[in-house]
């Protein structure tokens, strides 16, 4: 994809099950089925189809449905990257289930920075699977930097003093403290 396309919340999780269905599923998705899955009326579906199309993230025919463009492929992968790695995180920090974190993934994806999900993806030694055993996209931007062992983050007056990075044992290494010497939480 040569430029970035904004998308916003909605638009991104029509291109994220589009993708599914499209791609993954091998089927054919149409404004019903859209509907359904949202759980609108097809009116909206159509608006939100609409726009996707003026974005040229899908191709949209109306009374037929949309089949996502090479540009919706790319984007549908980066925004479903971003979910996988974030579930992928709240099952093995959080120890969430995978329904569970699929659900949470699902209210942040869009807002994540790909420098915060290409983080997480190294800390966890770059993931092939999230809990749902979907396949988790690579990012030639992630698989570039070095890998250290450590990662040290500071921030005023908290600070931790290192992560660890082994994909079995993400966990904070020192005291998270705020001004007065207390742990936040």
């Amino acid at each position: 994809m040569d430029a970035e396309v904004a998308t916003t919340p909605n638009e991104s999780r029509y291109l994220m099950l589009m993708y599914r269905k499209q791609l993954e599923e091998g089927g054919r998705i149409t404004t019903t089925d859209l509907a359904r899955s949202f759980k609108v009326n097809p009116a909206t579906v159509t608006e939100i189809l609409q726009k996707l199309a003026e974005k040229k993230l899908v191709e949209y025919t109306r009374y037929y449905g949309a089949e996502l463009t090479e540009n919706g492929i790319a984007e549908a992968r980066k925004l479903l990257r971003k979910h996988r790695i974030l579930e992928f995180l709240f099952v093995k920090f959080l120890k969430y289930t995978a329904e569970k974190a699929c659900e949470e993934a699902s209210t942040i994806d869009h807002y994540c920075s790909e420098d915060l999900i290409n983080a997480i993806c190294q800390a966890y030694g770059h993931p092939k699977r999230c809990p749902c055993d979907k396949v988790i996209f690579g990012d030639p931007k992630c698989r570039g930097r070095a890998q250290t062992g450590e990662t040290h983050i500071e921030s005023n007056n908290s600070h931790v003093n290192s992560l660890s990075s082994k994909p079995d044992n993400f966990s904070a290494v020192g005291e998270l403290q705020n001004g007065e010497g207390d742990l936040d939480g």
